[in-house]
């Protein structure tokens, strides 16, 4: 059986324990603005891109506005990109709808 060796108590501890410095590193690290995301769903690219006085207005009021497609489509549109992130396709349908239910888009991320 092997025996531990007990800590000399005339030795000083270290400056801290890992969970004091992990601590101190958070508190030092300058927050993370919060951001405020808003979505409009659209079903092809051409209504999205016929909305597009509708998108810009959305866009001001957020700092992210996504625009989500359901049918498949071009998500590198120069045009949208510009104004907003683009999002085509049932998979990130899917995603953006789960996302308004749970009421994240409610929230500052």
């Amino acid at each position: 059986m092997r025996s531990r060796r007990k800590s000399d108590p005339r030795r000083g501890k270290r400056d801290g324990s890992k969970r004091e410095v992990a601590q101190q590193r958070k508190q030092k690290q300058p927050s993370t603005p919060t951001r405020r995301f808003g979505v409009l769903f659209y079903e092809t690219l051409a209504a999205a891109k016929a909305d597009v006085s509708n998108i810009v207005v959305k866009a001001r009021g957020v700092d992210q506005l996504n625009i989500v497609i359901k049918a498949e489509a071009d998500m590198d549109d120069v045009e949208l990109n510009s104004i907003a992130k683009v999002y085509a396709g049932a998979a990130w349908t899917t995603i953006h709808e789960r996302r308004v239910y749970e009421g994240w888009y409610l929230e500052r991320h």
